[in-house]
């Protein structure tokens, strides 16, 4: 067959693209109307013409197979091949799980944030994440307040199931709430219908740590909200008393752009941790230890790797007077950098041979340039890092020389501690 004949039929069956199903019931249809022909025919007229019955038979053996390689071509064509059961369920549940992490929403004159769980982070504490939900425009807060409470209380959709979003709140709870009261003040009540029973697990401490978290982001985006109470049935100790707290009242500014206040704290704390490096304050840099977590330094940016040195808080505190070599680099040539830990700052962190490190770029939580994977968020998946960072020319000799200090933290105990220093470079 020519080419251009063929590209015509290939052009055909693309146009036809009959699946599976549709091609075996075209191929009964066929047989149907052959049937019913036979049924008008009689067969020793058929019989009687030869040539006429062979020809009949050669138009169902052609169509069979012409049904068949389309039904094969269709499913076998490049690109278009349908994962296996296993393979397609695996690749729905990593994206479902993953889907509330990468989540971003912006807020509207016609929507309101509602905060619930996300999936995909180590337990106790996964994040909060918001979702949308839109409102009339022009309504007044107290009404956007209550709408957005009775949101949070109905728990996520179905689709945001899927997505990770997860809540101590749901359908049973949906209606809940008995009223919203916003005072001149900016003192917000939230007046529950009793749904302790309904939620038996909600005194746990991680429960009610969740509820509260989800709560109080939720109704402190509205500006107008300055403290805040919840109570059971008109009681601030009946709802408390079933978290095992006492009646408290919170105050929204603590849960407003907490992500951004977690960030100035980090790079601010960052910034004494860096200039108390590079004075060798050995014992102020300890006191940001965890006394049961202590310290891992990593030579490159691939922490965990056998390599890493660790130490704990007393060890960093003693550091002046430490005369022990460590290991802090090394090369491809199997070369090491051993020192003290003050002559580590003085020949390695501060400059190496006649360069003289600035780290006059600072990233927070993320790395701008580097020649090795950063393994950070693989061991430390809730921590947060503020990178220290000189970086030359990249066209110039002296890029040889780049480098960063990242300082890791991890929250222990609310509060935020130092974990590990991941030192990125391209030499030694």
């Amino acid at each position: 067959m020519k080419r251009s004949g063929f590209d015509s039929q290939l052009k055909m069956l693309n146009n036809i693209c009959l699946t599976e199903r549709e091609s075996s019931e075209s191929y009964q249809k066929v047989l149907s109307k052959v049937n019913k022909v036979k049924k008008r025919k009689n067969i020793g007229d058929i019989l009687g013409r030869p040539i006429t019955g062979i020809a009949t038979m050669l138009v169902l053996v052609v169509a069979g197979l012409f049904l068949n390689d389309l039904v094969n071509f269709s499913i076998n064509q490049p690109g278009d091949q349908t994962p296996s059961l296993a393979d397609e369920d695996n690749s729905i549940v990593e994206e479902k799980r993953n889907a509330c992490m990468d989540s971003n929403v912006e807020l509207s004159a016609s929507s309101i944030l509602v905060y619930f769980e996300c999936q995909g982070f180590e337990e106790p504490s996964p994040p909060s994440k918001a979702v949308l939900r839109e409102v009339k425009s022009g309504e007044k807060v107290e009404s956007r307040i209550e709408y957005a409470v009775k949101q949070l209380i109905r728990g996520p959709s179905k689709e945001e199931i899927k997505e990770g979003f997860i809540s101590i709140f749901n359908e049973e709870t949906a209606d809940s709430l008995h009223s919203i009261e916003l005072q001149d003040s900016g003192h917000l009540i939230v007046d529950f219908v009793d749904f302790s029973k309904i939620i038996p697990n909600g005194s746990t401490s991680a429960s009610s740590f969740a509820m509260m978290e989800t709560l109080n982001k939720t109704v402190s985006q509205f500006a107008e909200v300055e403290t805040i109470e919840y109570r059971f049935d008109g009681s601030c100790s009946g709802f408390f008393g079933w978290i095992e707290r006492i009646c408290t009242t919170y105050e929204a500014d603590d849960y407003r752009d907490l992500e951004e206040n977690t960030k100035k704290f980090l790079l601010e704390k960052s910034e004494v941790l860096f200039n108390q490096l590079m004075a060798k304050q050995w014992e102020e840099f300890a006191n940001n230890i965890n006394i049961e977590r202590g310290l891992v330094y990593s030579p490159y940016s691939n922490v965990g790797d056998s390599d890493d040195l660790h130490f704990s808080k007393e060890e960093v505190r003693r550091f002046a007077e430490d005369q022990k070599l460590y290991s802090w680099s090394w090369d491809q040539s199997e070369a090491e950098f051993k020192a003290t830990p003050n002559d580590f700052v003085e020949n390695l962190l501060k400059k190496r041979y006649n360069y003289t490190y600035k780290y006059d770029e600072i990233t927070y939580n993320d790395s701008k340039a580097g020649t090795m994977i950063n393994t950070i968020h693989d061991i430390y998946p809730n921590a947060i890092y503020v990178e220290y960072l000189d970086e030359p020319d990249r066209e110039s000799l002296e890029w040889g020389y780049y480098q960063a200090i990242r300082f890791v933290y991890e929250e222990i105990d609310n509060e935020w501690y130092l974990v590990a220093i991941v030192r990125g470079a391209h030499n030694p």
